[in-house]
């Protein structure tokens, strides 16, 4: 049942659903029942104290928005997440050898997905495609490229720890390029610009995580193979991209003209939404961020909490008729100010430097580490131009991404009351890293 577990967490990649919050549930009462050691020594870390104080925090200024204000604002609950981090690396860390087994059913389920979605006679002429499962093209851009980026990483991952050298690499290259291939495919179909665009910037960043981390062949090759799959995208959809997204393209260029020249801004934003040349889509989201900015700046240190929608009714665009922010900088902003962007900037920095020293001591795998940054860098960048974080693709990231820091922690730990015994200890890695 493991393996499924792990893969119905990060099946909101495939399947827009609710599946991966029952498995955080059922994982947590899993390392209390079974794991509760683990639980109790994890408690001691800081960072696990930072996390258990940080979500006290959001349940209370939630309560008080509610009972002195009447006001419960709209997915508040979910800046509560991090209790979890340390609850579900518990059970990452117990249950770590099933986990290539469990991205295996994930990129078996995507494929099937992929196969069954893709309209590739609609993708030829020009339209958008709706692939996988999830609520718009949007939301499938975004899982389409994790797919692809966890296709790719999981196939650099078996030759890395000798999977390909067995009788069934041909099962795995199988497998892994197909579900590249199809997630790229996707990709492009859902036509999400915001999704293109962190893909490109997420090529350049491989490349140079290559230049860093490998050495001799292995860093020529990946590099060659790199350039040569953007070079490749480049030619081949270069002018599907500017079909879709050029009058965008065209907006932003003036946009970023008019902010370079302007005193404020917020004013170059005001001239693009009265511009008639501003496709609507973007006008939307200028809209919701002039609104989201204007709530910033009356309280920028620690947000509005629960407040932020009664006031979100007095600013200027008050009738733009959403207030999913499409920015996930700006949807932490407005709840809890530069307060919980500091709290974002501590975490991932200690777990940066917790993956980096997993590594450099053999326990985590270069594929692994390099998946770990890879995918967090595309991530970080498509909450730029969507509210991914308030969507279940994104809730499931920061879970699975948030639990790794503290596995490692348990990880390095039992190295080195192995290394102190002597012998191995319940403590000890298990096989596979």
């Amino acid at each position: 049942m493991i393996p499924v577990l792990w893969a119905l967490m990060a099946s909101a990649m495939v399947i827009e659903s609710d599946a991966y919050r029952y498995v955080a549930i059922g994982l947590v009462i899993f390392v209390f029942i079974r794991h509760g050691a683990d639980v109790r020594r994890l408690s001691k870390d800081w960072l696990a104290c930072l996390c258990y104080a940080w979500s006290a925090y959001v349940v209370l200024r939630f309560a008080a928005g509610i009972v002195v204000h009447g006001e419960k604002g709209s997915s508040e609950w979910l800046y509560a997440f991090p209790a979890l981090f340390p609850l579900v690396g518990v059970a990452l860390y117990a249950t770590r050898r099933h986990l290539f087994t469990a991205a295996t059913l994930l990129l078996v389920g995507g494929a099937i997905g992929l196969l069954a979605t893709l309209d590739f006679q609609t993708i030829a002429s020009g339209e958008r495609i709706e692939p996988l499962f999830h609520n718009n093209p949007i939301h499938a851009g975004v899982g389409c490229a994790m797919l692809f980026l966890s296709s790719l990483f999981w196939l650099l991952y078996a030759g890395e720890n000798g999977y390909l050298k067995t009788p069934r690499k041909w099962a795995y290259l199988a497998l892994g390029g197909i579900t590249a291939a199809l997630s790229l495919t996707g990709v492009l179909g859902a036509q999400s610009k915001g999704a293109w665009l962190a893909l490109a910037a997420t090529f350049a960043f491989m490349a140079l995580l290559a230049a860093c981390h490998l050495a001799g062949r292995q860093r020529i090759y990946l590099l060659a193979a790199i350039a040569l799959l953007a070079a490749t995208s480049a030619t081949t959809m270069s002018p599907y991209v500017l079909k879709v997204a050029g009058t965008t393209m065209d907006a932003s260029a003036r946009l970023t003209q008019g902010t370079l020249v302007s005193d404020n801004p917020m004013s170059a934003m005001r001239v693009a939404i009265d511009d008639p040349n501003t496709p609507e889509a973007m006008r939307e989201r200028l809209m919701l961020w002039t609104n989201a900015l204007e709530l910033v700046q009356e309280s920028p240190l620690t947000g509005w909490g629960n407040l932020w929608l009664r006031e979100w009714r007095q600013t200027t665009y008050s009738d733009v008729g959403y207030n999913l922010l499409h920015n996930g900088y700006l949807e932490i902003l407005v709840r809890h100010g530069l307060l919980g962007i500091l709290f974002l900037l501590v975490f991932a920095a200690v777990a940066m430097r917790r993956i980096h020293r997993a590594h450099a001591s053999g326990s985590l795998a270069t594929s692994t580490m390099n998946y770990l940054y890879t995918l967090s860098f595309f991530f970080f960048c498509t909450i730029a131009s969507n509210s991914n974080n308030r969507l279940a693709i994104g809730e499931s990231f920061f879970i699975l991404a948030g639990c790794v820091p503290f596995a490692l922690l348990l990880l390095e730990r039992g190295v080195l009351l192995e290394t102190a015994s002597g012998k191995p200890t319940k403590l000890a890695p298990q096989t596979g890293s």
